[in-house]
C-alpha cells in the first residue's frame, strides 16, 4: 500500500454472495475487501430502493450504510508528523438526527449529518489531522441508536490526501519588503 492511499475507497469492489442476506454484509469482518467491518453494515447498490425513496450512489455503483453502533475501519500508511486530509461524501437515509464518528487516533471528530445535499444528493466532508503514528486506523462509526438499525448513514468516495503547508522562503529581497509595508499603509 502506498502512503497516504485507501484501499477499496469507493467500495466498488464488494462481498462475496455468501457473505451477504439481502443488503446486509454477514461475512465477517473482512467481507469487503479492504475493510474491517462490525455491527450492522450493509452494501448498497445504486438505484436501490428503501421504502418509497430510491438509494443513489455518487460515485460508481456501489456505497456503504452504517446502522446503530457499526463501522468500518482501515490501517492506513502515513509519515509520522505530516497533515493528512480524508474526504468523503455521505448521505442520510433516515428522518432521524445522524452523526458520524470519524477518527485517526489520536483525533477524532463527530460531524452531526445536515441535509444540505450536494447536486448529486450527497454531502462532500472532509477532516484533517496530524499523523502520530505511521499506521494508523482510519474509522467510520455510527454512535447513533435508531429505532430501526438499518436508519444511518451511507458512506462513499473515501481519499485521503496528504496536505502540504506552503513553506517560507529568504528569497523576498529588502525592497519587496519595503514595497509590501507600503502597500499595507496605502491600504
Amino acid at each position: 500500500m502506498v502512503a497516504g492511499s485507501v484501499v477499496n475507497g469507493e467500495f466498488e469492489l464488494g462481498p462475496k454472495a455468501r457473505d451477504m442476506k439481502g443488503t446486509v454484509v454477514t461475512g465477517g469482518p473482512h467481507a469487503i475487501p479492504g475493510w474491517e467491518i462490525s455491527g450492522y453494515v450493509e452494501y448498497i447498490k445504486s438505484g436501490q430502493k428503501q421504502d418509497d425513496m430510491l438509494l443513489v450512489v455518487p460515485n460508481g455503483a456501489y456505497a456503504v450504510r452504517l446502522g446503530n453502533e457499526a463501522s468500518i475501519k482501515q490501517k492506513i500508511k502515513v509519515v509520522k508528523g505530516m497533515f493528512y486530509c480524508i474526504t468523503f461524501v455521505v448521505a442520510r437515509t433516515c428522518a432521524q438526527e445522524e452523526k458520524l464518528n470519524v477518527s485517526v487516533a489520536p483525533d477524532w471528530v463527530v460531524l452531526p449529518m445536515q441535509t444540505v445535499y450536494g447536486g448529486n444528493g450527497w454531502d462532500a466532508y472532509a477532516w484533517s489531522f496530524q499523523a502520530d503514528y505511521p499506521l494508523s486506523d482510519m474509522v467510520f462509526h455510527n454512535p447513533g441508536m435508531e429505532d430501526d438499525p438499518a436508519c444511518g448513514p451511507i458512506i462513499d468516495s473515501i481519499a485521503l490526501h496528504a496536505l502540504y503547508p506552503p513553506r517560507l522562503t529568504t528569497s523576498i529581497c529588502p525592497h519587496s519588503i519595503t514595497h509590501i509595508i507600503q502597500i499595507l499603509v496605502i491600504l
